[in-house]
């Protein structure tokens, strides 16, 4: 009988490189401050969750109860150490000495600066996150010439990305800009879009449970700072005024700061014509104070004029709750995307528009209302999603720490095995 040993001293799978040790940069570990600290935390989490990687979240301050929620979710909070004469920003340029890094996060021109410093100075990789367009933002903002300081921070941006080793769009409108952008570059940047999935682990807006009761009056929630820019760049005074053409139909504002609640109640009153018996004004919501409040709402509206994502929008779909969205948004050409996803984009900044397409919604039961929106929401969540985009991600950043090394072994082990089956059969490999 020929000899049926196999050549196995001749395919020694090479070692798989250790786990990558990934700094994340944040401003906060909750969602006090700004919107994308929801992504970077959620994120953080996501990532978390893949054995190869080993994820620190790097930010000025935090309470105990903010490190032990991380790290019940595999995430290992550090401080910064203060500096006198620098803003808490800056002193995430100076990591402790102990802290390892493989690869350094930043996002914007917020993070990239302390990014790049750190990059030089831990001699490691560097990722860098795009969430907002400056140039498209300052058509919009009302500051001291706005358009050309948006031209200039985009410009910053693009040189930003240029330097980093991996660039991540958030969503395929960023994804798209900043590769339109980088084109005249030199070296040509792959530009990774990752588009946020439904939010059902940090936030656990999915665990939302909707009342199928049916009320007299129908709510309505936008969310905005409410300041002149806002009103404007958000959308607010679009929502206003569709608001004010629809009958039992009540317009709840959220997000206005400490002492500003009158003021903004005055400008949707007067300015766009909502009745104060059918408006409602409210601060910042917390995580918990958001989810009870998505159990008021019939229908949550993004309508800005321009959104480089618009995580306020994924988040009441998270929830379950019905959406209606600018087109001009990366969650708009996410949606766009899904079978009937469209049904649920605006393409208009007219008000007129959009009281009709609230009609529309409002005018069906709120039982089929939720259906669809579940239907929505499970559509999406098959499409983008969080643990296939996050495994792709933690191998692009094994990859430009591993080098070649990291895909030869991939390949290689993936060759081996087919090989193996050939020879030996399907029921001796697992």
């Amino acid at each position: 009988m020929a000899s049926t040993s196999l050549p196995i001293q001749e395919h020694h799978q090479p070692d798989i490189p250790g786990k990558v040790k990934v700094t994340i940069l944040a401003s906060e570990w909750e969602s006090s401050k700004e919107a994308f600290s929801t992504l970077n935390r959620e994120l953080a989490i996501q990532l978390a969750k893949f054995p190869e990687v080993e994820i620190t979240f790097f930010l000025p301050r935090c309470t105990e109860g903010e490190k032990n929620h991380a790290l019940s979710r595999n995430v290992k909070v550090v401080e910064a150490i203060p500096h006198p004469g620098c803003d808490e920003l800056q002193w995430l340029c100076f990591p402790p000495d102990d802290l390892q890094i493989d690869i350094v996060v930043g996002h914007g021109i917020k993070h990239g600066y302390q990014a790049q410093v750190i990059r030089r100075s831990k001699n490691c990789q560097w990722v860098q996150m795009v969430h907002t367009d400056p140039e498209e933002l300052g058509m919009f903002k009302t500051y001291d010439k706005p358009i050309s300081k948006g031209e200039e921070k985009r410009k910053t941006e693009v040189e930003l990305c240029k330097m980093a080793d991996l660039v991540i769009g958030i969503g395929p409108k960023l994804s798209e800009a900043f590769r339109t952008y980088l084109r005249g570059s030199q070296e040509v940047k792959c530009v990774h879009d990752f588009t946020p999935g439904v939010f059902d682990e940090s936030d656990e807006f999915v665990s939302v449970k909707q009342s199928h009761e049916e009320q007299t009056h129908c709510s309505v929630l936008v969310y905005g700072r409410g300041d002149d820019e806002d009103f404007e760049l958000k959308g607010i005074d679009i929502a206003g005024k569709a608001i004010s053409n629809l009958r039992d139909t009540h317009l709840v504002f959220a997000g206005a700061p400490d002492g500003k609640h009158e003021s903004i109640a005055r400008r949707l009153s007067e300015q766009c014509g909502v009745p104060r018996r059918r408006l409602k004004v409210r601060g910042v919501p917390s995580r918990e104070e958001l989810k009870r409040w998505f159990k008021e709402m019939d229908l949550v509206l993004m309508p800005a004029r321009t959104e480089g994502f618009g995580l306020t929008g994924l988040e009441a779909l998270s929830a379950g709750l019905p959406v209606l969205v600018s087109k001009n948004s990366g969650f708009g050409e996410a949606l766009s995307k899904l079978p009937f996803g469209s049904s649920f984009v605006i393409d208009s900044e007219d008000p007129k528009v959009w009281a009709n397409a609230i009609g529309d919604v409002l005018n069906k039961d709120r039982q089929k209302r939720l259906k669809e929106a579940g239907i929505l929401r499970t559509s999406y969540g098959e499409k983008f999603n969080w643990a296939k985009q996050s495994r792709d991600l933690v191998d692009k950043m094994r990859s430009i720490v591993h080098g070649m090394a990291f895909q030869i072994c991939c390949i290689y082990t993936v060759t081996y095995k087919n090989w193996f089956k050939s020879k030996v059969g399907m029921k001796y490999c697992a």
